[in-house]
């Protein structure tokens, strides 16, 4: 009988643990899916003015640092409004960093707070995890 509650203990064990590092991976999955969300909102946030020069389709004017973060800003916070970023252990979500690169490509670069469900956050002295995720897009033109 006592070697069959122990190997219930180490079963359930095992199964909250697996259950908390996929916990985990899916916040690090969602934060990646909304850094690749707020990049393409940075690479979009181009004036129309910038595409067309005398009616003829033009290159693109070269994307700044802070209508990229502006962008991503924006992005966050309409997804913040859905829920997405609320979803599962994610907290703290926030744009750390978001620049142009080569004034065509914009990177996004988001950090959170994953903290499991399923620990006995009672008996152990961890917060969670710190994760980020990066996402970048590139505006183009012509066929």
């Amino acid at each position: 009988m006592l070697l069959g509650i122990g190997m219930i203990a180490v079963v359930l064990a095992l199964i909250l643990g697996i259950a908390s590092v996929t916990s985990v991976y899916l916040d690090v999955k969602r934060l990646t899916a909304m850094a690749d969300s707020a990049a393409v909102a940075g690479a979009g946030n181009t004036a129309p003015g910038g595409y067309y020069a005398g009616g003829l389709p033009a290159a693109p004017v070269a994307m700044d640092d802070a209508s990229v973060r502006s962008a991503a800003v924006d992005d966050l916070a309409s997804q913040a409004e859905l829920g997405v970023a609320s979803a599962g252990g994610l907290s703290d979500v926030g744009v750390s960093d978001a620049h142009a690169e080569d004034g065509r490509i914009a990177v996004v670069t988001l950090s959170g707070h994953s903290r499991p469900p399923v620990l006995p956050w009672g008996l152990l002295p961890f917060e969670g995890f710190d994760i980020s995720a990066t996402g970048s897009a590139r505006t183009t033109t012509g066929p």
